[in-house]
């Protein structure tokens, strides 16, 4: 078991586990000293004035008052616990770096598009419109603060972020954070492979590291992509409504092959397409589908586009030349 200092600065700088809770109540019915020491901690926590003064040194002297007040009589506070219970309260303070204003999940809300899921759009309380895709996350708080706006994403989103130069809006990830005046703009946070990728539609961001120092002012048209495993960007400029035409749910091919094309046909409608042509299976296109159009609509509007002719037998379908 943890010294029961350790284990007290725990509760008191941030949550406990499961198993660090039990260690806690466990140490807390050894004795009715320990249950005094703790009653009095659990007021401590609750004070608004420590919530926002929770140093290392104001977490030591409050137990430090603490203990004095209970053991008038008794000098049991020795140096070393003293020590030990700083120590730890260094380590976890230096590590978390949390602070009480990120300590509550109740002053958030996650919202998550799980996989196969449809885009789902979300209103913010200050009026930004995000579009959410399958696979993603995204957090935001109960409340914006007066002077920033910070939401937490994982996975696939469009921004069309309501204009607030008092206020900007802070798109922040563990890898990269973009700050926002009023524009919009495509994110995919991919945590697996540790990347970021932005496109810019209109308006103006700025990349920023996670110590919060401005890297990068986008332009309209550009896309940066960021691998933290190597601390490199690359930027391009792209046709950004084409490649952001997924919120509206739409599926964009940019520069594929008709392989790649009847592929995702096969699976969006469920049919098996056959390629009768390995040259005209190689060329490329670039491509917009809209979801609710059917497959001969989608079809239709490919053979204006490549030379193809094709046939439909029940589930099978067949492109050639």
């Amino acid at each position: 078991m943890e010294s029961n200092y350790s284990i007290l600065v725990k509760y008191l700088c941030q949550p406990l586990s499961t198993d660090e809770r039990d260690e806690l109540l466990k140490w807390r019915d050894l004795s009715s000293e320990n249950q005094k020491l703790f009653s009095e901690a659990s007021k401590l926590r609750l004070l608004n004035e420590y919530k926002y003064q929770n140093t290392v040194a104001e977490t030591a002297l409050a137990l430090s008052r603490i203990q004095k007040k209970l053991h008038r009589n008794k000098a049991t506070l020795k140096l070393r616990n003293i020590i030990k219970y700083t120590a730890a309260a260094v380590l976890i303070v230096g590590l978390s770096l949390f602070g009480w204003n990120r300590l509550s999940a109740e002053k958030f809300t996650t919202i998550v598009v799980a996989q196969g899921e449809t885009v789902k759009k979300v209103l913010l309380d200050d009026g930004t419109f995000v579009w959410l895709n399958e696979s993603s996350e995204l957090q935001i708080p109960k409340s914006f603060s007066e002077n920033r706006r910070t939401v937490s994403l994982k996975g696939k989103a469009f921004f069309d972020v309501k204009k607030n130069p008092e206020s900007p809006f802070l798109v922040s990830s563990p890898f990269l954070d973009i700050k926002v005046t009023g524009t919009s703009f495509d994110i995919f946070v991919d945590e697996d492979k540790r990347q970021v990728e932005t496109i810019l539609v209109s308006g103006k961001i700025i990349l920023q590291d996670t110590d919060g120092k401005d890297v990068y002012e986008m332009s309209p048209g550009e896309k940066v992509s960021y691998d933290s495993n190597n601390d490199q960007y690359t930027i391009k400029t792209v046709d950004a409504n084409t490649l952001t035409s997924w919120y509206l749910d739409q599926i964009t091919f940019e520069n594929a092959t008709l392989r790649e094309i009847v592929n995702k046909l096969s699976l969006i409608y469920d049919v098996n397409i056959n390629l009768e042509s390995k040259k005209l299976a190689e060329r490329r296109y670039r491509y917009v589908i809209n979801r609710e159009e059917t497959l001969k609509e989608v079809l239709d509007i490919l053979s204006y586009l490549a030379p193809i002719k094709y046939r439909i037998e029940g589930n099978e379908v067949f492109i050639g030349e």
